[in-house]
């Protein structure tokens, strides 16, 4: 069983034929060797498997990268990776690191919502391939991870004047254009320039009688341009810029369970009771008036590559990035919004007045603030060599980062349980709310925060040739790493009024519990630490086209401050864990059938594990808040296996599975007086977002056309992913439910002999309805919201090639 990414990933090196998997070019270790080659489990999805599987963004990535889910809460430029059991909780550093061009996701800074970290639009087109990369890798990666890295490959400049423009067409309005140019501006120069421009109305329908018609909407602009300067033949300087602006409707979530002796409860069950009545499985009520999600994100790397002689090369890579980001989302959900029509108390607390809501939780910046907005530096300076005649490959570097807010991150919102007016705000002073219980006074809150990350690193790695069958591979780095944050809690009261049809600005601002108004509502707390990493290989080639290997590595993750997390826990430590991983990679080829088998198992052991944990505060005078905190101890393995089969000419098969097993040894919960405490995990319980089986299974059959009409191929892919857990199993709906879906293509490739290609595509065929993360809060707030998967998605595209070197 296989996957079909990675043998797709060279199908372009010989003018777009397809070639054995075994010659497809990685960069998993920081140097170009062959996928075979490289005793690390690696999936590769090339250019063309990118376009065809239309790969927008992160989530669409792990739909066809078995073992790799994605956390996407709020929006899709802000979703992170799981990989193997290692999740990103709020406001912690990626578990899974993003690399462009070799240099880091961009941070949000995450000191409200996170942001950053991922693989948002601007990243995902004209890409040369993506590499997957599983288990820790912080030897030679800039930043220290846990769980593995998504490597994105941007196609380089090259000598040829070539270029395409595309579109794409497809259903709930779908469209989407992009056009490349690559300039042959000299023999010394080369320029690469694209834009990529999606617009796609929501899939998620919204019935409330105010905010966005749709949910879940696309609407991004993203462009890129590459220069290429050969300052001497030994010289290369290489510099990208990429922007992307995106300005859409949040995540909607669906409210769609209630607990009647809890909470909010009472007023959720006419919401959940319409959309247990209606048809249309995609229906939400959600009462935000001016509901956004907006990013902007630029970009800068630059990479000097000097080849000082034939055995060294001296390479320096820079970058500056700028992300900053708005949100206005109603994260809990609800359409909680009179006339209420109670009896009793409750009708004084709520009166049957059309124009009043009832708020929940949400993220909303308001005018003038940012929730993300942060600057980011780093540089890497690499050594690379051959020594020992050829037997010995090394490699060396430092590696610093600064990631610094340019303001404080922000979010102003009413407190759960308010009563207000249904009139859109932009500010505090604009909301008109009340109070409906006199000894629990409504709020709104207006917490603030920023941190600052220092991460250094040096390392070093070889790899050895013992003999021509065995080699020893053996990496070690030294990671330095340094937090400082700052929060200010501050809240404003609305009053208790005797009429309770009137509604107030809220009172001045106060200090939240645990925050001094000497220090004006301010506190402030810093990390640092320093770990040494390292990994350890044996590779074995029996037979020239057979690898046997076998690693072990310590991998480590950097704690950081959290200062708006509840005051007695704004700091916590690193996590790190021991990785053993140990596989087989297959190529053959001969009598009419070509392909690869690639297989692995691994077991990681995770000490000092960051959990996330909700405090719900008891006493009014403060907010909710959540901290992270080194309370677990984990232990994780898995198997893994991906095949893929060319039978002739006109026939291939291909498959992948994915079985992951995880346990949380040790959760030791904090005791805490004033609020409900919820954990994102319990001991004994499974890890988060780890399904214990994912994979696919698919193949391609080629139309015996002349080869003067071109190439037409049909493919289909059935995916499936087992149930996981998103939420503490208190309950049985905070599972993310099972995945069977089914994937067609049909792509014609040079219609006609012309440098033309039409591809048709559809996804999730059978209209699967998928719930891909709960809040899991119904015994806590009496009602309970969820995030829903795409539903079927199909279109057409058709790209015009021109210029030299352009194939397929």
């Amino acid at each position: 069983m296989a996957s079909a990414p990675a043998f797709a990933a060279a199908e372009e090196s010989e003018g777009g034929a397809n070639v054995p998997g075994d010659d497809i070019v990685v960069t998993a270790r920081r140097v170009e060797e062959r996928l075979q080659d490289v005793p690390i489990s690696v999936t590769v999805l090339g250019s063309n498997d990118l376009n065809r599987l239309n790969i927008v963004n992160s989530d669409d990535l792990a739909k066809h990268v078995p073992g790799l889910t994605t956390n996407q809460r709020y929006t899709p430029e802000s979703s992170t990776f799981t990989i193997r059991g290692f999740t990103q909780e709020l406001r912690t550093s990626s578990s899974v690191g993003t690399y462009f061009a070799d240099v880091v996701a961009p941070r949000g800074g995450g000191a409200a919502i996170s942001g950053g970290d991922g693989a948002g639009p601007a990243y995902m087109f004209d890409l040369q391939n993506v590499q997957v990369l599983k288990g820790p890798q912080g030897t030679l990666f800039g930043r220290n991870t846990t769980g593995g890295a998504v490597l994105l490959v941007p196609k380089k400049p090259t000598d040829n004047l070539e270029g395409y423009l595309e579109g794409s067409y497809g259903n709930y309005s779908m469209f989407r254009v992009q056009g490349v140019l690559n300039l042959p501006l000299a023999s010394w120069a080369r320029l690469r320039i694209g834009v990529d421009r999606m617009t796609r109305e929501g899939y998620i329908h919204n019935v409330a009688a105010t905010g966005p018609r749709d949910y879940q909407d696309v609407d991004y602009t993203a462009a890129r341009a590459a220069l290429v300067l050969d300052l001497t033949p030994e010289l290369e300087n290489y510099t990208i810029g990429s922007y992307m602006l995106s300005d859409h409707a949040p995540a909607g979530y669906q409210v769609y369970d209630y607990n009647l002796s809890v909470g909010l409860g009472i007023l959720a069950k006419p919401q959940v009771d319409r959309l247990r009545a209606s048809s249309d499985p995609y229906q939400t009520e959600l009462s935000l008036p001016n509901a956004s999600a907006w990013t902007r994100q630029w970009q800068i790397i630059n990479t000097t590559t000097w080849l000082a002689s034939d055995s060294l090369t001296i390479k320096n890579i820079a970058s500056y990035s700028r992300l900053q980001q708005k949100l206005r989302a109603s994260i809990f959900g609800g359409n909680f919004v009179g006339p209420f029509n109670f009896t009793g108390a409750l009708a004084f607390a709520f009166p049957p007045i059309p124009d009043r809501v009832v708020y929940t939780s949400g993220g909303f910046t308001a005018k003038g603030d940012w929730l993300n907005n942060q600057r980011n530096v780093t540089e890497e300076i690499q050594v690379q060599g051959i020594s020992a005649g050829g037997k010995l490959n090394w490699q060396t570097g430092l590696y610093y980062e600064n990631s610094s807010p340019v303001t404080f991150s922000r979010t102003t919102g009413p407190s759960t349980g308010a009563l207000c007016s249904l009139e859109p705000y932009e500010t505090a002073d604009d909301l008109l709310c009340r109070s409906a219980n006199p000894s629990n006074l409504a709020s709104i809150n207006l917490p603030s925060a920023k941190v600052k990350y220092i991460n250094m690193g040096a390392y070093a790695q070889g790899t050895y040739a013992l003999t021509d069958q065995l080699k020893a591979t053996a990496g070690l780095r030294y990671t330095y790493d340094r937090s400082r944050g700052t929060a200010i809690a501050k809240l404003r009261y609305f009053p208790f009024l005797l009429n309770p049809a009137g509604l107030s600005q809220a009172g001045p601002e106060q200090c939240e519990a645990g925050f001094s108004a000497e220090t004006d509502c301010t506190t402030t707390a810093k990390t640092s630490s320093g770990r040494a990493t390292w990994t350890l290989n044996l590779a074995y080639n029996p037979i020239p086209d057979v690898m046997i290997y076998g690693t072990w590595s310590r991998g480590y993750r950097q704690g950081a401050a959290n200062p708006a997390a509840s005051p007695e826990f704004n700091t916590f430590d690193p996590e790190s864990v021991d990785a053993f991983e140990g596989g087989v990679k297959a190529s053959f080829g001969g009598s009419g059938l070509s392909g690869h088998f690639n297989a692995a198992g691994y077991y990681n052991t995770l000490r000092d594990q960051q959990l996330q944990y909700a405090f719900v505060p008891k006493d009014s005078n403060t907010s909710s808040r959540t901290s992270i905190i080194n309370a677990g101890k984990s232990r994780i393995y898995g198997a893994e296996a991906e095949a893929l089969v060319n039978i002739g000419e006109y026939f291939r098969v291909n498959g992948a599975v994915n079985y992951l097993n995880t346990k949380l040894l040790k959760a030791e919960v904090p005791t805490v007086s004033n609020a409900t405490i919820i954990p994102t995990a319990i001991e004994g319980g499974e890890l988060s977002y780890s399904p214990k089986w994912s994979g696919s299974v698919g193949g391609a059959v080629k139309l015996p056309i002349p080869e003067s009409a071109g190439k037409v191929e049909f493919s289909a892919t059935y995916r499936f992913q087992s149930s996981y857990q998103v939420a503490p199993p208190t309950i049985t709906s905070v599972r993310a439910t099972p995945v069977k879906q089914v994937d067609l293509n049909l792509d014609w490739t040079n219609v006609g002999g012309a440098p033309v290609d039409l591809s048709m595509f559809v996804s999730n065929l059978t209209k699967q309805v998928t719930v891909v993360t709960v809040n899991g809060l119904v015994n806590v707030l009496g009602f309970d919201a969820r995030q829903l998967g795409e539903p079927r998605m199909f279109g057409a595209r058709l790209r015009v090639r021109f210029g030299e070197g352009i194939s397929n």
